[in-house]
């Protein structure tokens, strides 16, 4: 397997290369990204290309065995450039052009950027195309992050227009499709039609996830443009990918991905200004995104944290063991290569507090000797397994245009998407229950149970395929708000859940919605929620039950006694619907129930610990602080793959500890 490191020989004197490629030989790196950042070097003018410093430390990093992977340049257009077509550059929805001076500064509308695009990478794919031991290519890097993703210039709203036409064929048809009735907003030329630039109060919303869905494209096309020119130079071992970077940006991951082999992904569990890191189930979604934008296909962490990253702000320092157990849970769920950023920390620049493998004094300490200790363990079995079967016994779904919709109206101050996603993947990844990112393009015959939470806006091909999941046996999770929002972005006119209420076998003919500070209360009734009580946070449907079960009411509220959660016969299946926001114990206890019902194999561990098979392989992880944990093992004889030695029935896993065991018997 390939782990590696990026690094930047420009920002280093060429005396120090031969240095920091015998520590690399050293530590155990057989791979190197470069040259993501370096336009300006590899053009210094328009037209005169001069390759040769790259050139210089691909030499000697080959010639020590150390394979590359090199990043098109595109994320930093160069002074020049700026200098003669300051067109290039975005515009933000207040209608100022963002200036020249840190990174992501074009808009991918732009004719003029996609020619230059078009002439640089083709020069780099032609001169590198064919080298033996640049094994790949890293399309940009981080597509649309930093707020980079939407720009409303005026190219931009010429290429919307354009962008519009092709999708409704006529005016008459955009306008019945946004209802542009609406406060005297129709359109009877297709020039009149805005980018969303900021006005008094909000714009239409189906404007708004159109424009969304626009930006997406857009990048998609500007991707392919990339991989156009690079495929048609590059011999055909070469593999191209991009760093995603999953934050519900206007970026969609799967329809880009089409066109990349692989998709690798930038794993940084702590930024500047966090006190600690994000939960280990927000990482752990992260990496399913990343696995399921290929369908299950292996991806890359082309960006692996090592150490306190921060630009104005440093954030967190990661504690001895951190690295190691971020890295087991990577390829635990499906990374096929590491490459830690960065090599060494900056001396200059923007990133200059962004820590690397070594600090700005270069001298091997702490993460240098952790990191060579994580290679050295993977030396025997990393192969075997990275090349193991990932198989999820449960769907989570995520949709990039659902959370859209929900960032255009979020309808309580109280609601994060991210969190309210999560709030239904914790209980699963707490219970250690493999899961899949899923959406309308995937098969669902594989799952026992797929969890739908805050499904808004309602996809008919997906809402085909759960009821035809559920009819021939599966369950299916639905939390609040499920079901309200038409593909156009229109509120359906039926009772909610809308296209979901045979389902469900419920109606909804109220809801509250409860800004921060604000919590009603529930209590169980039923199975396993009876005499569970949890507070009712962000919303409250109030469910009138038609032929479902109610499993927990609401207390403490005008609507004392009206459904929350409800369980109701589908065909063969079953299927939840989860009125609001509940408490982790509440809601742990109603998953664990489902996965029981549906044959799902759960494995309880303590607090913070996370185990996950892969094929013959199991990863165990202490994500916790301070507090060593004992795990009970599957049955079966293990072996610890660092060690050679066996374990059976019980582990203990140190603080921020990881191991990889493999069954024997």
């Amino acid at each position: 397997m390939y782990i590696g490191v990026d690094y930047y020989p420009e920002q280093w004197p060429e005396s120090r290369w031969p240095e920091d490629v015998r520590l690399m030989k050293e530590l155990g790196v057989n791979v190197v990204r470069l040259a993501e950042f370096g336009w300006q070097l590899m053009e210094p003018q328009e037209g005169k290309y001069d390759f040769s410093l790259y050139d210089r430390a691909i030499k000697l990093l080959t010639e020590n065995g150390i394979k590359i992977v090199l990043g098109t340049p595109t994320a930093t257009p160069p002074a020049w450039l700026i200098q003669k077509h300051p067109e290039i550059l975005p515009t933000d929805e207040n209608g100022v052009q963002i200036s020249f001076g840190a990174r992501r500064h074009y808009t991918v509308n732009s004719k003029v950027f996609r020619e230059y695009t078009k002439k640089i990478v083709t020069e780099m794919a032609s001169h590198y195309g064919q080298h033996p031991d640049i094994i790949g290519w890293q399309t940009d890097n981080e597509y649309g992050h930093e707020k980079s993703d939407r720009s409303y210039g005026e190219e931009d709203r010429e290429a919307f227009q354009v962008w519009l036409q092709k999708k409704y064929g006529s005016l008459e048809q955009l306008n019945k499709e946004w209802g542009t009735v609406f406060w005297s907003q129709t359109y009877t030329d297709w020039a009149q039609i805005p980018v969303p630039r900021k006005v008094y109060q909000e714009h239409n919303p189906s404007m708004l996830l159109d424009f969304d869905r626009f930006c997406a494209d857009a990048y998609t096309s500007y991707n392919r443009l990339q991989t156009d020119c690079l495929r048609a130079n590059i011999r055909s071992g070469q593999f191209l990918t991009h760093n995603f970077v999953y934050t519900d940006q206007a970026i969609n991951q799967w329809d880009m991905s089409e066109d990349l082999d692989y998709v690798a992904y930038d794993n940084y569990p702590v930024w500047g200004g966090l006190a600690e890191p994000v939960s280990p189930s927000a990482i752990a979604h992260q990496h399913d995104l990343c696995r399921g934008t290929k369908n299950g296909k292996g991806y890359w962490v082309m960006e692996e944290l090592s150490g306190a990253q921060g630009w104005s702000k440093i954030g967190y320092l990661p504690r001895p063991g951190h690295i190691k157990l971020w890295t087991y849970q990577a390829i635990s769920r499906g990374a096929e290569a590491i490459v830690y950023f960065r090599w060494r920390a900056a001396q200059f620049g923007t990133e200059e507090f962004c820590h690397g493998i070594l600090d700005h004094d270069g001298i091997p300490k702490r993460k240098y000797n952790e990191v060579k200790e994580v290679i050295s363990s993977l030396k025997v079995h990393g192969d075997d397994w990275i090349a193991s079967k990932f198989e999820a016994q449960a769907g989570v779904y995520y949709d990039p245009e659902n959370a859209w919709a929900w960032n255009i109206q979020p309808q309580s101050s109280a609601f994060s998407h991210r969190a309210e996603l999560l709030r239904h993947y914790a209980p699963a990844h707490k219970l250690n229950v493999a899961t899949d990112a899923v959406n309308s393009r995937s098969d669902l015959s594989a799952y026992k149970a797929v969890i739908v939470p805050i499904y808004f806006l309602e996809s008919p091909e997906f809402t085909e395929k759960l009821k035809a999941y559920a009819q021939n046996g599966g369950t299916v999770v639905f939390s609040y708000r499920s079901g309200v929002k038409k593909p156009n972005n229109f509120v359906t006119g039926a009772t909610l859940p809308g296209e979901l209420t045979e389902m469900t076998g419920i109606r909804i003919n109220e809801y509250e919605s409860l800004q921060t500070g604000q919590s009603n209360s529930t209590a169980g009734t039923a199975g396993s929620l009876k005499g569970l009580e949890s507070s009712a946070e962000v919303w409250c449907d109030l469910i009138e039950p038609v032929t479902a079960e109610v499993l927990a009411e609401y207390r403490n509220c005008f609507y004392e006694g009206t459904a929350a959660v409800t369980k109701n016969q589908y065909g063969k299946g079953t299927v939840y619907y989860i009125g609001t926001a509940l408490e982790e114990e509440l809601l742990t206890a109603l998953y664990k129930e489902i996965f029981a019902e549906a044959g799902i194999e759960t494995v309880e561990t303590e607090e913070g610990v996370e185990a996950v098979r892969r094929g013959l392989f199991l990863s165990i992880m202490n994500h916790t602080v301070g507090r060593s944990a004992s795990v009970t093992l599957p049955e079966g004889e293990w072996m610890d793959c660092a060690s050679g030695q066996t374990v059976q029935k019980t582990l203990q896993l140190d603080a921020l500890g990881a191991v990889l065991l493999k069954k024997s018997k």
